[in-house]
């Protein structure tokens, strides 16, 4: 089984932290002796119009465990991280009606009510401590 890092290097995470300016060795630790994220898949897309990564829940988890994703329009020098979940938390910054298709977000998450919650710390959440 690979570790979360050989996952992250080859899903390209790493390439798409760099360029949206995050320190991936800062936020991925590399001393992790278990992958907190085996229940997710990672994407990393180098869009035109935004440079994104995520960390989506297996479809039949997303009920219950959070998408995660970060984020740089090219015409901004600013990341976000949005945490996003199918149940309404307690609180959340705005509500996404993910359309059936487009091409900056994984298919997995399509058609979908997410509720969203703007995210200040980039470090994973599964990955706090």
């Amino acid at each position: 089984m690979n570790s979360l890092i050989e996952i992250l290097k080859e899903e390209g995470i790493d390439t798409a932290c760099r360029e949206i300016g995050i320190d991936f060795d800062k936020i991925f630790r590399n001393n992790l002796t278990i992958n907190p994220y085996q229940e997710h898949k990672w994407y990393a897309n180098n869009h035109p119009e935004v440079i994104v990564f995520s960390a989506v829940p297996v479809e039949d988890k997303q009920d219950r465990l959070f998408w995660e994703e970060w984020f740089r329009m090219r015409d901004e020098y600013v990341s976000y991280h949005h945490t996003l979940t199918l149940w309404r938390p307690k609180t959340y910054d705005e509500i996404y009606e993910a359309p059936a298709k487009d091409d900056i977000h994984p298919e997995k998450t399509f058609s979908k009510k997410w509720y969203v919650v703007n995210d200040p710390d980039m470090t994973p959440w599964l990955l706090r401590r």
